[in-house]
């Protein structure tokens, strides 16, 4: 058994073995949390998105009685998860240079921590940040929601629990280019990503079309195919406005979706370790 080792950003290094590895990915995770928890950006996109949840009180008096919690529904709906989305996309760009920058992850790779377990803690720890910013953003709304005569239903409930799990595979896009590349080139990618997975059933549709540019141009054809291939739908997790015209969620399209959500952050996390694990660092 090896003895304890301590790194200069407090992760503790123990054992070896499977706990020891879950010990060592806790403390990473952990230590992601408070220093993005400590960034001006978080903090700054957490108050506008207070501030305008705030603003759909004012809003919520230019409609008609009967449509104002409505109104705050639809609010919340849209801007909860673009807020969130956003500060993945923004933050998740930043996760492993800003170890680079303060020069911390030198003094942790040489200690006995596998690249693999840093970056599986780094993102735990991003994740574990979302769900704190989307429950606190939740519960926000909720109160401006019941200001206005509206109640937080099951189906609105399972559309925010959607939105974590689009969240959870934003982080891990932007995981990958962060291993990658550049801060501002990851943050560039990932918002590319968030686009077209977006509108990823529109490129469906026109892929499927019988005229337009995808079967006018051979070129733009293979493109779109290409792009509805390797970047996840993310259209699949948006329910906002399903919910909002009265459809009920099921729980097995949550499940399905959720398991769908899995893959891909699976196969992302897996993806940034091994390109983590070939960059070279000196």
């Amino acid at each position: 058994m090896s003895a304890p080792h301590t790194t200069a950003s407090g992760v503790v290094l123990r054992t070896s073995g499977p706990l020891a590895a879950l010990l060592r990915m806790s403390a990473v995770a952990s230590n992601t949390v408070r220093e993005a928890g400590r960034a001006k950006l978080f903090y700054g996109l957490l108050g506008a998105a207070i501030l305008l949840l705030a603003f759909s009180i004012v809003l919520s008096d230019l409609a008609l009685v009967d449509q104002k919690a409505r109104l705050v529904q639809s609010f919340g709906l849209a801007v909860i998860p673009l807020v969130c989305v956003a500060t993945a996309t923004l933050m998740g760009g930043l996760l492993l240079h800003q170890e680079l920058d303060r020069k911390t992850l030198y003094a942790i790779l040489p200690k006995p921590i596998a690249r693999s377990e840093f970056l599986i803690g780094k993102f735990v720890g991003m994740a574990a940040l979302l769900g704190i910013e989307l429950g606190v953003l939740v519960l926000c709304w909720w109160g401006v929601l019941h200001l206005r005569g509206g109640t937080l239903t099951g189906a609105l409930v399972r559309a925010f629990g959607l939105a974590y799990v689009e969240l959870l595979v934003v982080t891990a896009v932007a995981l990958v280019f962060s291993a990658l590349s550049r801060p501002v080139l990851a943050g560039v990618l990932t918002l590319g990503v968030v686009v077209v997975g977006r509108t990823n059933y529109v490129l469906a549709d026109l892929l499927a079309a019988t005229k337009g540019v995808f079967v006018e141009v051979p070129a733009m054809r293979s493109l779109g195919k290409l792009l509805v291939a390797v970047v996840p739908d993310l259209s699949t997790f948006a329910v906002a406005d399903p919910v909002l015209q009265g459809w009920v969620v099921p729980w097995a399209y949550c499940v399905s979706a959720a398991l769908y959500g899995a893959a891909w952050v699976a196969a992302c996390v897996v993806a940034a370790a091994l390109l983590f694990e070939r960059r070279d660092f000196t």
